[in-house]
Protein backbone atom coordinates (compact mmCIF):
# COMPACT_ATOMS: atom_id res chain seq x y z
CA UNK A 1 0.00 0.00 0.00
CA UNK A 2 2.88 2.32 0.79
CA UNK A 3 4.42 1.88 -2.67
CA UNK A 4 1.07 2.37 -4.31
CA UNK A 5 0.54 5.50 -2.29
CA UNK A 6 4.03 6.77 -3.12
CA UNK A 7 3.49 6.14 -6.82
CA UNK A 8 0.13 7.95 -6.63
CA UNK A 9 1.73 10.88 -4.85
CA UNK A 10 4.47 11.06 -7.46
CA UNK A 11 1.87 11.02 -10.22
CA UNK A 12 -0.01 13.84 -8.54
CA UNK A 13 3.18 15.89 -8.16
CA UNK A 14 4.08 15.38 -11.83
CA UNK A 15 0.56 16.22 -12.90
CA UNK A 16 0.57 19.35 -10.78
CA UNK A 17 3.90 20.39 -12.26
CA UNK A 18 2.64 19.78 -15.77
CA UNK A 19 -0.53 21.74 -14.97
CA UNK A 20 1.50 24.62 -13.57
CA UNK A 21 3.71 24.64 -16.65
CA UNK A 22 0.68 24.49 -18.94
CA UNK A 23 -0.94 27.37 -17.04
CA UNK A 24 2.25 29.39 -17.27
CA UNK A 25 2.56 28.66 -20.96
CA UNK A 26 -1.07 29.59 -21.49
CA UNK A 27 -0.55 32.82 -19.57
CA UNK A 28 2.55 33.69 -21.61
CA UNK A 29 0.71 32.88 -24.82
CA UNK A 30 -2.13 35.18 -23.77
CA UNK A 31 0.34 37.94 -22.97
CA UNK A 32 2.02 37.47 -26.34
CA UNK A 33 -1.33 37.50 -28.13
CA UNK A 34 -2.26 40.73 -26.35
CA UNK A 35 1.10 42.25 -27.26
CA UNK A 36 0.70 41.20 -30.89
CA UNK A 37 -2.78 42.70 -31.01
CA UNK A 38 -1.57 45.99 -29.59
CA UNK A 39 1.89 46.35 -31.05
CA UNK A 40 2.24 43.85 -33.84
CA UNK A 41 2.28 43.90 -37.58
CA UNK A 42 -0.69 43.73 -39.91
CA UNK A 43 -2.93 40.80 -39.05
CA UNK A 44 -3.98 40.16 -42.62
CA UNK A 45 -2.30 40.46 -45.98
CA UNK A 46 -3.98 42.38 -48.78
CA UNK A 47 -5.48 40.38 -51.61
CA UNK A 48 -4.25 40.52 -55.15
CA UNK A 49 -5.21 43.88 -56.59
CA UNK A 50 -8.25 43.85 -58.86
CA UNK A 51 -8.87 46.64 -61.33
CA UNK A 52 -6.36 48.78 -63.14
CA UNK A 53 -4.46 51.42 -61.21
CA UNK A 54 -4.29 54.62 -63.31
CA UNK A 55 -0.85 55.89 -64.26
CA UNK A 56 -1.98 59.48 -64.76
CA UNK A 57 -1.57 60.65 -61.16
CA UNK A 58 -5.29 60.57 -60.47
CA UNK A 59 -4.52 57.98 -57.77
CA UNK A 60 -1.33 58.66 -55.79
CA UNK A 61 1.38 56.02 -55.60
CA UNK A 62 3.22 55.19 -52.39
CA UNK A 63 6.22 57.38 -51.65
CA UNK A 64 9.46 55.42 -52.21
CA UNK A 65 10.83 56.38 -48.78
CA UNK A 66 7.84 54.91 -46.95
CA UNK A 67 9.46 51.48 -46.79
CA UNK A 68 12.12 52.93 -44.47
CA UNK A 69 9.63 53.73 -41.72
CA UNK A 70 7.21 51.87 -39.48
CA UNK A 71 7.74 49.33 -36.71
CA UNK A 72 11.23 49.44 -35.28
CA UNK A 73 13.57 46.51 -35.92
CA UNK A 74 13.70 45.44 -32.25
CA UNK A 75 10.07 44.26 -32.45
CA UNK A 76 9.00 46.61 -29.67
CA UNK A 77 5.85 48.72 -29.48
CA UNK A 78 7.62 51.64 -31.12
CA UNK A 79 6.97 52.93 -34.63
CA UNK A 80 9.11 55.61 -36.24
CA UNK A 81 8.92 58.06 -39.10
CA UNK A 82 11.05 60.84 -40.59
CA UNK A 83 11.65 64.18 -38.92
CA UNK A 84 12.21 62.64 -35.46
CA UNK A 85 8.67 61.29 -35.27
CA UNK A 86 7.88 58.22 -33.17
CA UNK A 87 4.90 56.46 -31.60
CA UNK A 88 5.09 54.32 -28.46
CA UNK A 89 2.07 52.05 -28.48
CA UNK A 90 2.68 51.15 -24.83
CA UNK A 91 0.92 54.45 -24.16
CA UNK A 92 -2.27 53.17 -25.81
CA UNK A 93 -5.14 51.59 -23.83
CA UNK A 94 -4.60 47.96 -22.81
CA UNK A 95 -7.35 46.71 -25.13
CA UNK A 96 -6.27 48.82 -28.10
CA UNK A 97 -6.15 46.90 -31.38
CA UNK A 98 -3.60 47.93 -33.99
CA UNK A 99 -5.67 46.31 -36.72
CA UNK A 100 -9.15 47.62 -35.90
CA UNK A 101 -10.99 48.68 -39.02
CA UNK A 102 -8.58 46.83 -41.30
CA UNK A 103 -9.29 43.47 -42.92
CA UNK A 104 -7.78 41.55 -45.80
CA UNK A 105 -9.97 43.38 -48.28
CA UNK A 106 -11.18 46.60 -46.61
CA UNK A 107 -10.13 49.74 -44.75
CA UNK A 108 -12.86 51.40 -42.72
CA UNK A 109 -12.59 55.10 -41.80
CA UNK A 110 -14.96 57.68 -40.32
CA UNK A 111 -15.51 61.41 -40.16
CA UNK A 112 -17.88 63.94 -38.57
CA UNK A 113 -19.32 66.92 -40.46
CA UNK A 114 -22.46 69.06 -40.55
CA UNK A 115 -25.10 67.56 -42.83
CA UNK A 116 -27.86 69.55 -41.16
CA UNK A 117 -28.02 72.92 -39.47
CA UNK A 118 -26.73 76.33 -40.56
CA UNK A 119 -23.44 75.01 -41.98
CA UNK A 120 -24.84 71.92 -43.68
CA UNK A 121 -23.35 73.03 -47.00
CA UNK A 122 -19.92 72.02 -45.73
CA UNK A 123 -21.12 68.43 -45.46
CA UNK A 124 -20.63 68.21 -49.22
CA UNK A 125 -16.91 67.80 -48.48
CA UNK A 126 -17.68 64.26 -47.33
CA UNK A 127 -19.76 63.68 -50.48
CA UNK A 128 -16.69 64.58 -52.50
CA UNK A 129 -14.50 62.31 -50.39
CA UNK A 130 -16.85 59.39 -50.95
CA UNK A 131 -17.05 59.92 -54.70
CA UNK A 132 -13.26 59.99 -55.00
CA UNK A 133 -12.86 56.86 -52.85
CA UNK A 134 -15.41 55.12 -55.07
CA UNK A 135 -13.23 56.03 -58.06
CA UNK A 136 -10.15 54.61 -56.31
CA UNK A 137 -11.99 51.44 -55.33
CA UNK A 138 -13.08 50.92 -58.94
CA UNK A 139 -9.42 51.00 -59.93
CA UNK A 140 -8.01 48.48 -57.48
CA UNK A 141 -8.45 50.29 -54.17
CA UNK A 142 -5.41 50.72 -51.92
CA UNK A 143 -3.18 47.77 -52.65
CA UNK A 144 -6.26 45.62 -53.22
CA UNK A 145 -8.29 46.89 -50.28
CA UNK A 146 -11.51 48.86 -50.72
CA UNK A 147 -11.68 52.06 -48.69
CA UNK A 148 -14.90 53.30 -47.09
CA UNK A 149 -15.66 56.25 -44.83
CA UNK A 150 -18.68 56.49 -42.52
CA UNK A 151 -19.97 60.04 -42.16
CA UNK A 152 -21.62 61.19 -38.93
CA UNK A 153 -23.68 64.39 -38.80
CA UNK A 154 -22.73 66.83 -36.04
CA UNK A 155 -24.52 70.07 -37.16
CA UNK A 156 -21.11 71.73 -36.52
CA UNK A 157 -21.74 71.41 -32.78
CA UNK A 158 -18.47 70.53 -30.96
CA UNK A 159 -20.29 68.46 -28.31
CA UNK A 160 -22.00 66.38 -30.99
CA UNK A 161 -18.71 65.99 -32.83
CA UNK A 162 -17.20 64.68 -29.59
CA UNK A 163 -20.06 62.21 -29.11
CA UNK A 164 -19.74 60.97 -32.70
CA UNK A 165 -16.02 60.52 -32.21
CA UNK A 166 -16.41 58.70 -28.88
CA UNK A 167 -19.00 56.35 -30.39
CA UNK A 168 -16.61 55.55 -33.22
CA UNK A 169 -13.70 54.88 -30.86
CA UNK A 170 -15.78 52.66 -28.59
CA UNK A 171 -17.08 50.63 -31.53
CA UNK A 172 -13.53 49.48 -32.29
CA UNK A 173 -14.61 49.35 -35.93
CA UNK A 174 -12.43 52.03 -37.52
CA UNK A 175 -8.79 52.39 -38.49
CA UNK A 176 -8.75 56.20 -38.18
CA UNK A 177 -10.74 59.39 -38.64
CA UNK A 178 -10.01 61.79 -41.46
CA UNK A 179 -11.18 65.32 -42.32
CA UNK A 180 -13.33 66.01 -39.25
CA UNK A 181 -14.57 69.56 -39.88
CA UNK A 182 -14.11 72.66 -37.77
CA UNK A 183 -11.60 74.33 -35.47
CA UNK A 184 -13.60 74.19 -32.21
CA UNK A 185 -14.81 70.71 -33.10
CA UNK A 186 -11.31 69.30 -33.54
CA UNK A 187 -9.86 71.16 -30.58
CA UNK A 188 -12.58 69.51 -28.50
CA UNK A 189 -11.37 66.08 -29.68
CA UNK A 190 -7.59 66.21 -29.44
CA UNK A 191 -7.10 65.03 -25.87
CA UNK A 192 -9.59 62.19 -26.23
CA UNK A 193 -8.23 61.13 -29.61
CA UNK A 194 -4.65 60.99 -28.38
CA UNK A 195 -5.50 59.27 -25.09
CA UNK A 196 -7.25 56.56 -27.10
CA UNK A 197 -4.70 56.37 -29.94
CA UNK A 198 -7.30 57.14 -32.57
CA UNK A 199 -5.90 58.90 -35.61
CA UNK A 200 -7.43 62.38 -35.89
CA UNK A 201 -5.86 62.94 -39.27
CA UNK A 202 -5.87 65.59 -42.01
CA UNK A 203 -8.41 67.59 -40.00
CA UNK A 204 -10.59 70.03 -41.94
CA UNK A 205 -9.33 73.02 -39.98
CA UNK A 206 -6.13 74.97 -40.59
CA UNK A 207 -5.25 76.10 -37.06
CA UNK A 208 -1.54 75.93 -36.39
CA UNK A 209 -2.30 74.07 -33.16
CA UNK A 210 -2.90 70.95 -35.26
CA UNK A 211 0.79 70.90 -36.15
CA UNK A 212 1.91 69.78 -32.68
CA UNK A 213 3.18 66.18 -33.00
CA UNK A 214 5.23 66.43 -29.81
CA UNK A 215 2.08 66.86 -27.70
CA UNK A 216 -0.52 65.24 -29.99
CA UNK A 217 1.13 62.49 -32.07
CA UNK A 218 -2.24 61.10 -33.23
CA UNK A 219 -3.41 64.44 -34.72
CA UNK A 220 -2.40 66.07 -38.00
CA UNK A 221 -3.58 69.22 -39.72
CA UNK A 222 -4.19 69.82 -43.39
CA UNK A 223 -4.43 72.66 -45.86
CA UNK A 224 -2.53 75.93 -45.84
CA UNK A 225 -2.33 76.80 -42.15
CA UNK A 226 -3.29 80.22 -40.87
CA UNK A 227 0.23 81.32 -39.88
CA UNK A 228 1.67 80.47 -43.30
CA UNK A 229 -1.23 82.05 -45.16
CA UNK A 230 -1.10 85.25 -43.14
CA UNK A 231 2.68 85.27 -43.56
CA UNK A 232 2.13 85.27 -47.33
CA UNK A 233 -0.23 88.23 -46.92
CA UNK A 234 2.44 90.20 -45.05
CA UNK A 235 5.15 89.45 -47.62
CA UNK A 236 2.87 90.46 -50.50
CA UNK A 237 1.67 93.67 -48.81
CA UNK A 238 5.29 94.66 -48.19
CA UNK A 239 6.10 94.09 -51.86
CA UNK A 240 3.03 96.07 -52.98
CA UNK A 241 3.65 98.91 -50.52
CA UNK A 242 7.45 99.21 -50.26
CA UNK A 243 7.12 102.56 -48.50
CA UNK A 244 4.88 101.05 -45.82
CA UNK A 245 1.17 100.42 -45.33
CA UNK A 246 -1.51 100.97 -42.72
CA UNK A 247 -3.70 97.87 -42.32
CA UNK A 248 -7.17 97.38 -40.83
CA UNK A 249 -8.42 93.90 -39.96
CA UNK A 250 -11.99 92.59 -39.85
CA UNK A 251 -12.35 89.10 -38.44
CA UNK A 252 -14.99 86.64 -37.36
CA UNK A 253 -15.08 86.22 -33.58
CA UNK A 254 -14.19 82.53 -33.34
CA UNK A 255 -11.14 80.28 -33.41
CA UNK A 256 -10.73 80.74 -37.16
CA UNK A 257 -10.66 84.52 -37.00
CA UNK A 258 -8.45 84.57 -33.90
CA UNK A 259 -5.92 82.23 -35.50
CA UNK A 260 -5.71 84.28 -38.68
CA UNK A 261 -5.22 87.56 -36.83
CA UNK A 262 -2.67 86.07 -34.42
CA UNK A 263 -0.76 84.69 -37.38
CA UNK A 264 -0.89 88.02 -39.21
CA UNK A 265 0.35 89.90 -36.14
CA UNK A 266 3.19 87.40 -35.86
CA UNK A 267 4.13 88.03 -39.49
CA UNK A 268 3.79 91.81 -39.22
CA UNK A 269 6.12 91.85 -36.21
CA UNK A 270 8.96 90.78 -38.50
CA UNK A 271 7.88 92.84 -41.54
CA UNK A 272 9.02 96.47 -41.24
CA UNK A 273 6.72 99.10 -42.66
CA UNK A 274 3.39 97.38 -42.04
CA UNK A 275 1.28 98.78 -39.20
CA UNK A 276 -2.06 97.46 -37.98
CA UNK A 277 -4.05 100.60 -37.23
CA UNK A 278 -7.53 99.21 -36.62
CA UNK A 279 -8.98 95.87 -35.55
CA UNK A 280 -12.65 94.91 -35.87
CA UNK A 281 -14.29 91.66 -34.78
CA UNK A 282 -17.84 90.59 -35.58
CA UNK A 283 -19.85 88.08 -33.59
CA UNK A 284 -20.53 84.77 -35.32
CA UNK A 285 -24.26 85.41 -34.95
CA UNK A 286 -24.18 88.98 -36.30
CA UNK A 287 -26.63 89.69 -39.15
CA UNK A 288 -23.93 91.49 -41.15
CA UNK A 289 -20.56 93.24 -40.86
CA UNK A 290 -21.66 96.74 -41.92
CA UNK A 291 -20.66 98.37 -38.62
CA UNK A 292 -17.24 96.73 -38.67
CA UNK A 293 -16.61 97.94 -42.24
CA UNK A 294 -17.67 101.49 -41.32
CA UNK A 295 -15.32 101.54 -38.30
CA UNK A 296 -12.41 100.13 -40.29
CA UNK A 297 -13.00 102.66 -43.09
CA UNK A 298 -12.71 105.52 -40.59
CA UNK A 299 -9.08 104.52 -40.01
CA UNK A 300 -8.19 105.40 -43.60
CA UNK A 301 -6.15 102.19 -43.85
CA UNK A 302 -4.40 101.39 -47.14
CA UNK A 303 -5.18 97.69 -46.80
CA UNK A 304 -7.99 95.71 -45.19
CA UNK A 305 -7.52 92.08 -44.19
CA UNK A 306 -10.75 90.06 -44.08
CA UNK A 307 -10.37 87.00 -41.85
CA UNK A 308 -13.93 85.89 -42.44
CA UNK A 309 -15.87 82.82 -43.59
CA UNK A 310 -19.19 81.98 -45.22
CA UNK A 311 -21.65 84.79 -45.93
CA UNK A 312 -19.49 87.24 -43.95
CA UNK A 313 -16.98 87.11 -46.84
CA UNK A 314 -19.60 88.25 -49.34
CA UNK A 315 -21.02 90.85 -46.94
CA UNK A 316 -17.64 92.42 -46.15
CA UNK A 317 -16.49 92.58 -49.78
CA UNK A 318 -19.86 93.99 -50.82
CA UNK A 319 -19.97 96.60 -48.05
CA UNK A 320 -16.49 97.86 -48.96
CA UNK A 321 -17.36 98.02 -52.67
CA UNK A 322 -20.47 100.11 -51.89
CA UNK A 323 -18.52 102.52 -49.67
CA UNK A 324 -16.24 105.41 -50.57
CA UNK A 325 -13.32 103.58 -48.94
CA UNK A 326 -11.08 101.96 -51.56
CA UNK A 327 -8.46 99.91 -49.75
CA UNK A 328 -6.53 96.99 -51.18
CA UNK A 329 -8.59 93.99 -50.02
CA UNK A 330 -6.86 90.83 -48.81
CA UNK A 331 -9.28 88.03 -47.96
CA UNK A 332 -8.73 84.70 -46.23
CA UNK A 333 -8.95 81.30 -47.91
CA UNK A 334 -12.61 80.70 -46.96
CA UNK A 335 -13.39 83.72 -49.16
CA UNK A 336 -11.56 82.35 -52.21
CA UNK A 337 -14.38 80.34 -53.81
CA UNK A 338 -16.00 82.01 -56.79
CA UNK A 339 -19.45 80.42 -56.62
CA UNK A 340 -19.76 80.73 -52.84
CA UNK A 341 -18.34 84.21 -52.24
CA UNK A 342 -18.48 86.24 -55.45
CA UNK A 343 -21.44 84.96 -57.46
CA UNK A 344 -23.99 86.29 -54.90
CA UNK A 345 -22.58 89.81 -55.26
CA UNK A 346 -24.09 90.17 -58.73
CA UNK A 347 -27.60 90.18 -57.25
CA UNK A 348 -26.62 93.36 -55.39
CA UNK A 349 -25.25 95.01 -58.52
CA UNK A 350 -21.70 94.38 -57.29
CA UNK A 351 -18.73 92.36 -58.58
CA UNK A 352 -16.04 91.81 -55.94
CA UNK A 353 -13.39 92.71 -58.50
CA UNK A 354 -10.03 93.62 -56.96
CA UNK A 355 -10.22 91.25 -53.98
CA UNK A 356 -6.92 89.45 -53.36
CA UNK A 357 -6.61 85.92 -51.99
CA UNK A 358 -3.92 83.29 -51.56
CA UNK A 359 -4.32 80.26 -53.80
CA UNK A 360 -2.28 77.10 -53.59
CA UNK A 361 -4.52 74.68 -55.47
CA UNK A 362 -7.15 75.10 -58.15
CA UNK A 363 -10.77 74.11 -58.15
CA UNK A 364 -11.22 71.67 -61.06
CA UNK A 365 -13.32 74.11 -63.09
CA UNK A 366 -11.31 77.27 -62.44
CA UNK A 367 -10.68 79.00 -65.79
CA UNK A 368 -6.91 79.06 -65.17
CA UNK A 369 -6.62 75.38 -64.21
CA UNK A 370 -4.40 73.84 -66.87
CA UNK A 371 -4.99 70.20 -65.83
CA UNK A 372 -8.04 69.74 -68.01
CA UNK A 373 -7.65 65.94 -67.95
CA UNK A 374 -8.11 65.77 -64.19
CA UNK A 375 -10.92 68.33 -64.38
CA UNK A 376 -12.75 66.10 -66.86
CA UNK A 377 -12.24 63.06 -64.64
CA UNK A 378 -13.62 65.04 -61.69
CA UNK A 379 -16.66 66.29 -63.61
CA UNK A 380 -17.52 62.90 -65.08
CA UNK A 381 -17.10 61.02 -61.79
CA UNK A 382 -18.98 63.56 -59.67
CA UNK A 383 -21.87 63.80 -62.13
CA UNK A 384 -22.12 59.99 -62.23
CA UNK A 385 -22.43 60.04 -58.44
CA UNK A 386 -25.36 62.46 -58.67
CA UNK A 387 -23.36 65.40 -57.30
CA UNK A 388 -22.87 68.94 -58.58
CA UNK A 389 -19.35 69.47 -60.00
CA UNK A 390 -19.73 73.23 -59.45
CA UNK A 391 -20.05 72.72 -55.69
CA UNK A 392 -16.75 73.96 -54.26
CA UNK A 393 -17.09 71.71 -51.22
CA UNK A 394 -17.38 68.59 -53.37
CA UNK A 395 -14.15 69.67 -55.09
CA UNK A 396 -12.54 70.21 -51.69
CA UNK A 397 -13.55 66.66 -50.81
CA UNK A 398 -11.50 65.36 -53.72
CA UNK A 399 -8.48 67.31 -52.46
CA UNK A 400 -8.79 65.76 -49.01
CA UNK A 401 -9.52 62.27 -50.33
CA UNK A 402 -6.51 62.26 -52.67
CA UNK A 403 -4.22 62.80 -49.67
CA UNK A 404 -6.16 60.28 -47.56
CA UNK A 405 -5.33 57.71 -50.23
CA UNK A 406 -1.71 58.92 -50.27
CA UNK A 407 -1.45 58.25 -46.54
CA UNK A 408 -2.99 54.78 -46.87
CA UNK A 409 -0.76 53.89 -49.83
CA UNK A 410 2.33 54.86 -47.84
CA UNK A 411 1.19 52.94 -44.76
CA UNK A 412 0.87 49.70 -46.73
CA UNK A 413 4.55 49.77 -47.65
CA UNK A 414 5.90 50.55 -44.18
CA UNK A 415 7.64 48.07 -41.91
CA UNK A 416 4.91 46.05 -40.22
CA UNK A 417 2.42 46.55 -43.03
CA UNK A 418 -0.90 48.33 -43.02
CA UNK A 419 -2.05 48.95 -39.46
CA UNK A 420 -3.28 51.91 -37.44
CA UNK A 421 0.16 52.89 -36.16
CA UNK A 422 1.58 53.01 -39.67
CA UNK A 423 -1.41 55.01 -40.91
CA UNK A 424 -0.56 57.59 -38.27
CA UNK A 425 3.14 57.55 -39.15
CA UNK A 426 2.23 57.98 -42.83
CA UNK A 427 0.07 61.00 -42.01
CA UNK A 428 3.22 62.61 -40.59
CA UNK A 429 5.53 61.72 -43.47
CA UNK A 430 4.15 62.15 -47.00
CA UNK A 431 5.56 64.17 -49.89
CA UNK A 432 3.44 64.44 -53.03
CA UNK A 433 1.68 66.82 -55.37
CA UNK A 434 -2.09 66.79 -55.90
CA UNK A 435 -2.92 67.09 -59.62
CA UNK A 436 -4.48 70.54 -59.11
CA UNK A 437 -1.73 72.19 -57.09
CA UNK A 438 -0.50 75.61 -58.14
CA UNK A 439 2.89 75.19 -59.80
CA UNK A 440 5.64 75.04 -57.19
CA UNK A 441 3.43 73.88 -54.31
CA UNK A 442 3.88 70.42 -52.80
CA UNK A 443 2.11 68.66 -49.95
CA UNK A 444 4.89 67.63 -47.60
CA UNK A 445 5.27 66.85 -43.91
CA UNK A 446 8.19 65.39 -42.01
CA UNK A 447 7.33 64.45 -38.45
CA UNK A 448 8.25 66.89 -35.72
CA UNK A 449 10.70 68.83 -37.90
CA UNK A 450 8.08 70.03 -40.41
CA UNK A 451 4.48 69.50 -39.36
CA UNK A 452 2.73 71.81 -41.84
CA UNK A 453 1.86 70.26 -45.22
CA UNK A 454 1.32 73.36 -47.37
CA UNK A 455 3.52 76.41 -46.86
CA UNK A 456 3.57 78.10 -50.25
CA UNK A 457 1.05 80.00 -52.31
CA UNK A 458 0.56 82.93 -54.60
CA UNK A 459 -1.62 86.04 -54.33
CA UNK A 460 -4.35 86.20 -56.96
CA UNK A 461 -6.71 89.05 -57.79
CA UNK A 462 -10.37 88.43 -58.60
CA UNK A 463 -11.24 90.28 -61.80
CA UNK A 464 -13.41 90.30 -64.90
CA UNK A 465 -16.75 89.97 -63.11
CA UNK A 466 -19.86 91.91 -64.10
CA UNK A 467 -23.15 92.14 -62.30
CA UNK A 468 -24.41 89.27 -64.44
CA UNK A 469 -21.32 87.07 -64.83
CA UNK A 470 -18.66 85.79 -62.48
CA UNK A 471 -15.02 86.65 -62.99
CA UNK A 472 -11.76 84.78 -62.55
CA UNK A 473 -8.48 84.99 -60.66
CA UNK A 474 -5.30 86.43 -62.11
CA UNK A 475 -1.90 85.95 -60.55
CA UNK A 476 -0.80 89.07 -58.67
CA UNK A 477 2.79 88.18 -57.94
CA UNK A 478 5.28 85.32 -57.78
CA UNK A 479 4.85 82.23 -55.62
CA UNK A 480 5.75 82.92 -52.00
CA UNK A 481 7.32 79.85 -50.41
CA UNK A 482 7.78 79.61 -46.64
CA UNK A 483 8.45 75.86 -46.62
CA UNK A 484 10.03 74.57 -43.43
CA UNK A 485 10.12 77.94 -41.67
CA UNK A 486 7.41 77.31 -39.06
CA UNK A 487 8.47 73.76 -38.23
CA UNK A 488 5.78 72.87 -35.70
CA UNK A 489 3.39 74.60 -33.32
CA UNK A 490 5.78 74.54 -30.38
CA UNK A 491 8.34 76.39 -32.48
CA UNK A 492 5.81 78.66 -34.21
CA UNK A 493 4.14 79.92 -31.05
CA UNK A 494 7.53 80.81 -29.67
CA UNK A 495 8.06 83.08 -32.64
CA UNK A 496 11.40 81.47 -33.47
Amino acid sequence: MTRIWQRSLATLVIAAAVGTTATACSHEASKQAAADKKCGTAATAAPAQSGTAPSDGSVPAANPDSKNWGRTADGSCTYSGPGNFSLDLNNCPATWDNNAGITADAIKLFTSMPHSGALAAYGAISDGIKSYLDYVNAHGGVQGRKVSIDVKDDQYQPDQTRKNFEDAVQSNAYAASFAVLGSPNNLNLRDYANQNCMGQLLVAASDDEFGDPQTYPWTTGFGLDYYNESGIWATWIKEKFPQGAKVATISIGNALGNSYINGFKRAVASTPGITIVNEQTNDVSAPNVDNEVTSAAASGADVVVLAEAGTFCTQAIGAIEKSSWKPTIVAAQPCAQIQTTYAPLGKQGLTGNGTNVVRYYYAPNDPDNTNTQFAKLYNDTVKAAGLDPANAQVANGWFWAWYIVQVLQDATTMKGGLNRANIDVAAHSYASTYPLMVKGVEGKVSGVDDAYPFEAGGMYTYTGATTSTTGHFEQAGPLIDNSGKLGNFQKAKGGS
